[in-house]
């Protein structure tokens, strides 16, 4: 039997516990995505990647109540990709869209063809959003956007920062936009095939 006060204790003790794990994730996410242009690629589905994504972030969503659409072109879409780091990006852009977005609110998730050789995914939130003063800082190692409606949501700073490495050593570009208090849009475009990247260098 713990007091209110004790309970809290715990609870800091927690959330400090799980934040370490997920730096140290995340630091040997990049110490791998580093060694990404000396690594073999394989043929890969984009669109079994994210729709394995999507699954894996429906119970996350429904426990916010947070609607989660989908919007996926059913044509092939094959990427030379890690097997591995990829995944982690789109996972990455998708559960920070459901973490942002308040109760009640939609995060829609879309894959499309664009153009006859590149892809298309990107993550539309109706969270938060992000003030502009600090738009410019949040590719950054371990920046941390600071507001009132964040100050409670746990975070490394890396999330972001590996997204896009994973992109640009994948030979794509990534995208964003955000208003404040109306919500973000995250995705990238890449390559079908063969990327011309970081990787061939």
């Amino acid at each position: 039997m713990l007091t209110e006060e004790q309970r809290g204790y715990v609870d800091a003790i927690r959330r400090a516990g799980e934040r370490i794990q997920r730096m140290s994730t995340e630091i040997l996410s990049l110490e791998r995505v580093n060694a990404l242009r000396n690594q073999p690629r394989a043929p890969v589905s984009l669109n079994e990647l994210v729709l394995k994504t999507i699954v894996e972030h429906r119970d996350e969503a429904r426990q916010k109540d947070i609607n989660l659409i989908t919007q996926l072109d059913t044509t092939p879409m094959e990427v030379m990709a890690d097997a591995t780091s990829l995944p982690e990006a789109i996972a990455n852009l998708v559960g920070n869209a459901i973490k942002y977005t308040l109760p009640g609110g939609f995060v829609t998730v879309r894959l499309a063809r664009e153009g006859k050789d590149s892809a298309l995914f990107e993550v539309i939130d109706t969270g938060v959003g992000i003030r502009e003063e600090s738009q410019t800082r949040l590719f950054e190692p371990f920046y941390r956007v600071k507001s009132e409606e964040t100050a409670k949501i746990d975070g490394t700073g890396l999330g972001l920062y590996l997204v896009k490495r994973i992109v640009e050593q994948h030979g794509g570009t990534l995208r964003f936009s955000s208003v404040y208090g109306e919500g973000s849009k995250f995705g990238f475009t890449m390559p079908l095939g063969q990327p011309q990247g970081e990787s061939q260098k």
